[in-house]
């Protein structure tokens, strides 16, 4: 959110404290219709650096959710690489462990184990490239993010005194 003061026509930012300031004070009463109508008119001029306001306030949050994007890769880096040098110490483990009573074993069955650890074999000599391969890919997911500005309201705050006056002048 982004909020600025109307003084004599013209539209000062507000910072983010003081734009909260406002909404948390804020009435739901509404405002004289003459008072609508003026700011009516005041759009076409006020309406362009308040779209500067929002866009200030969209780089600044953009600045300030980057730190978090950042922890938010590093974590996914290492947790994809816990997981695959998890899988890498499984494989070995199989690997490693020899094969008992194989004698009893038919051909066909030693025929699919040989396979099983070729298979395994080839799986294991792919990890460092694919933790190489994920870690590009999810830096590259989170680098340079695009910010998007999504104007839902414009409200503008009328202060009370004003409001009085102008309703009680009609």
């Amino acid at each position: 959110m982004a909020g600025g003061l109307l003084r004599e026509g013209r539209f000062a930012r507000m910072n983010v404290g003081e734009t909260k300031a406002a909404l948390d004070a804020a009435l739901a009463d509404p405002a004289p219709p003459s008072i609508c109508k003026r700011l009516q008119q005041l759009w076409p001029s006020i309406s362009p650096p308040l779209l500067q306001a929002l866009e200030a306030r969209m780089t600044d949050r953009t600045s300030g959710l980057q730190k978090n994007l950042d922890e938010r890769c590093e974590q996914e880096v290492a947790n994809i690489g816990t997981v695959l040098r998890e899988l890498e110490m499984t494989i070995r483990t199989q690997l490693d462990e020899p094969t008992s009573q194989m004698e009893f074993w038919t051909t066909p069955e030693r025929e699919q184990l040989e396979l099983n650890m070729q298979s395994l074999r080839a799986r294991l000599q792919q990890i460092p490239a694919e933790i190489e391969r994920e870690t590009t890919n999810l830096r590259d997911r989170y680098r340079n993010p695009t910010p998007r500005l999504f104007p839902v309201t414009v409200t503008f705050l009328v202060p009370k005194k004003i409001a009085a006056e102008q309703g009680g002048a009609q």
